[in-house]
């Protein structure tokens, strides 16, 4: 059971799908009116702190794939992340799929020799776009990871919550 500031427990739990036009419950926030929003607080689930995120130099060869595969498992690499290094395009290639913590898929074919040292990145900073209860919008930037934000939320837009913040959970 996870407690909030006034140690009262919160009685229930949604994995929040961050959408510009969905209200957390699911509802369309044009068509409900304000006064019935349901408010929540929001438990960040992942959030990374600094960029870039992680390196590897343990890949398989690679020859004009979107498959990579790693020798030994990185949990830290993320769909959405920016590879760059030896062999890829100067603004490198986007992690499409995470099949497991040893092999993803890229955005497009590439060749990439064995041990290449990769670098794997997000374009932005972590950071989340909320509505608040009050009406009001609020980014917050680099939001911490295993903490529960310090506002009532409605919503979460997809626009604007970006940089790898993830499994984020609605508790009321």
């Amino acid at each position: 059971m996870i407690r909030n500031y006034y140690t009262d427990s919160y009685k229930s739990a949604i994995a929040v799908t961050p959408s510009d036009t969905l209200l957390i419950d699911g509802r369309t926030k044009a068509t409900t009116p304000i006064g019935s929003w349901k408010q929540y607080n929001l438990y960040i689930g992942n959030s990374p702190t600094t960029l870039p995120v992680t390196t590897t130099a343990n890949n398989n060869t690679v020859s004009n794939s979107v498959n990579v595969s790693l020798k030994s498992p990185n949990p830290q690499i993320k769909v959405g992340m920016r590879v760059t290094g030896a062999g890829l395009p100067d603004a490198g290639l986007l992690v499409a799929t995470v099949v497991d913590a040893s092999n993803y898929t890229l955005s497009q074919a590439d060749s990439i020799a064995a041990d290449a040292t990769l670098t794997y990145s997000y374009d932005t900073e972590a950071s989340i776009k909320v509505h608040t209860i009050n009406d009001e919008v609020i980014t917050f930037t680099k939001p911490a990871q295993g903490f529960v934000l310090p506002v009532s939320v409605v919503q979460v837009y997809s626009t604007g919550t970006s940089g790898g913040v993830v499994d984020i959970v609605a508790l009321s």
